[in-house]
């Protein structure tokens, strides 16, 4: 779907965006041919076709594995440097005010390239593109993952980490893989750490797997957030604490549909979500690795669930209300959006 003129002004947030599933995918292709790299031999069409979901991909699984294809490539630290440095402006033309980006920093570890190596490398990035691109460009802030099949030392290691770099725009920490193989009960105590030390938090639950999996994501993880959260509609009891408590969801439209989680635009639950009360946002996943960005997901929202203009500013107003951020910067988001609605012809 062509992304309107409307939705490229409009005033957009993402909470929900894999750094690693946003790489630009020429930068990605020069880089594997610079290194002489396997999937720098293949044709430049056929690159880009494997580092992207097939049309055919509906499960979790699959989707994930894509990111096997390109993940050597990005293990480099002047990569991922150049990556975050040109984040902010890429967000900036697609008319986005603020960006919550994540990775897993052991994901792209090796020899000489430790997790907080790598995250200083991200973390370094974001700072040139403020220092170069001032107010003209969004904040960026970095939500460090940890995946769901790795050892709970991996956990430990990001509560260290987001101490070292919360000055410098660590905003919180994640939990995310493949939900549907692996429930990490085990992560628990070191979760129950990052709570007594204030560290917010978000948990993936609730797309490959049930509703389950985001009442172990809210009361062993302490998560006030979900990534997804779609199958709470298999629970009206859920439903009414999604609502009652005020936990976000982190929905993300396009990426549901490919792996397999909901069927059509039409069929997605976020209207019953919307219905029941809860706090739903829009978000992007892994846009590169989609073929999207947040101004189709916005698009595809509005023309299918007929959102009207008030509608559209309350889902806004939620993800800034949920955001990893501080007061300060929460208030000039909410002004920024209430006056471009404001602003629209009646």
């Amino acid at each position: 779907m062509e992304t309107s003129n409307y939705t490229r002004q409009l005033p957009k947030i993402d909470l929900h965006h894999h750094f690693d599933g946003a790489f630009d995918l020429e930068h990605l292709y020069h880089e594997a041919r610079r290194r002489k790299l396997p999937q720098g031999k293949l044709p430049e069409t056929e690159f880009y076709a494997r580092c992207q979901v097939s049309p055919q991909c509906r499960t979790l699984t699959e989707f994930l594995a894509v990111f096997e294809f390109f993940y050597d490539i990005a293990q480099d630290a002047e990569f991922l440097y150049e990556e975050a440095r040109h984040l902010p402006g890429r967000m900036a033309a697609q008319g986005v005010i603020y960006l919550e980006t994540r990775f897993g920093p052991h994901l792209f570890s090796g020899p000489g390239l430790t997790p907080e190596r790598v995250t200083e490398a991200v973390i370094s990035g974001l700072e040139s593109a403020l220092r170069t691109g001032g107010e003209t460009q969004p904040p960026v802030r970095l939500i460090l993952c940890a995946m769901r099949n790795a050892p709970v030392a991996h956990v430990e290691e990001l509560l260290s980490l987001y101490e070292k770099f919360a000055p410098r725009g660590v905003c919180g920490i994640d939990l995310a893989g493949d939900e549907s193989r692996y429930a990490c009960r085990e992560y628990a105590p070191v979760f129950a750490r990052a709570k007594e030390m204030g560290i917010p938090v978000t948990i993936h639950a609730g797309e490959a797997a049930g509703y389950e999996s985001m009442l172990d994501a809210i009361d062993l993880f302490g998560a006030r957030r979900i990534g997804h959260g779609i199958r709470a509609v298999e629970s009206s009891a859920l439903l009414e604490r999604l609502a009652r408590e005020k936990i976000t969801l982190e929905v993300c439209l396009t990426s549901n549909l490919q792996t397999g989680n909901a069927r059509s635009y039409r069929e997605h639950p976020f209207e019953k979500l919307r219905a029941a009360g809860v706090p739903v946002t829009i978000n992007t996943d892994d846009p590169s690795v989609s073929a999207i960005d947040l101004g189709h997901e916005w698009q595809q929202a509005i023309s299918t669930y007929a959102l009207t203009p008030h509608e559209q500013e309350q889902i806004l107003l939620n993800a800034v209300n949920a955001a990893f951020c501080s007061a300060g910067e929460q208030e000039r988001m909410r002004k920024t959006i209430r006056d471009f609605f404001a602003a629209l012809p009646q």
